[in-house]
């Protein structure tokens, strides 16, 4: 452990070459989340512009009106999407529960035909 913070301590390179390694990998992670918040301010930004410049005096207030409506529709959104999701959870474990009182069925028809076929005479 002596050696490793001794080979780090003296060639700052690898330092700056490890971080940079982590910091790449970080990204990698995390792109997409970085993308979406990167997306949000770029809306939040022009949002507030428009409003700045089609009143400047109640932008503040459009801005915040718009920001508690678009909190309110989100909040909206997230039930219909955990109601869509349960109504789709449901209908799985129905067709899940379908699929296998089928096969049920279908491997009573087998054997009942096995049964059948080794009671018949051979001609």
């Amino acid at each position: 452990m002596k050696d490793i913070m001794a080979y780090f301590s003296s060639h700052p390179l690898a330092i700056m070459a490890s971080a940079f390694a982590a910091l790449l990998i970080c990204y990698f992670l995390f792109k997409k989340i970085i993308k979406l918040a990167l997306f949000l301010i770029l809306v939040a930004l022009a949002m507030g512009g428009y409003y700045y410049f089609k009143d400047p005096a109640k932008a503040p207030e459009n801005i915040g009106s718009s920001l508690r409506e678009a909190r309110a529709k989100s909040g909206k959104l997230l039930e219909k999407s955990k109601q869509a999701y349960d109504k789709g959870k449901d209908m799985f474990e129905k067709g899940k529960e379908m699929s296998e009182n089928i096969s049920k069925l279908l491997n009573k028809r087998e054997e009942k035909q096995d049964q059948g076929s080794e009671k018949a005479p051979a001609p």
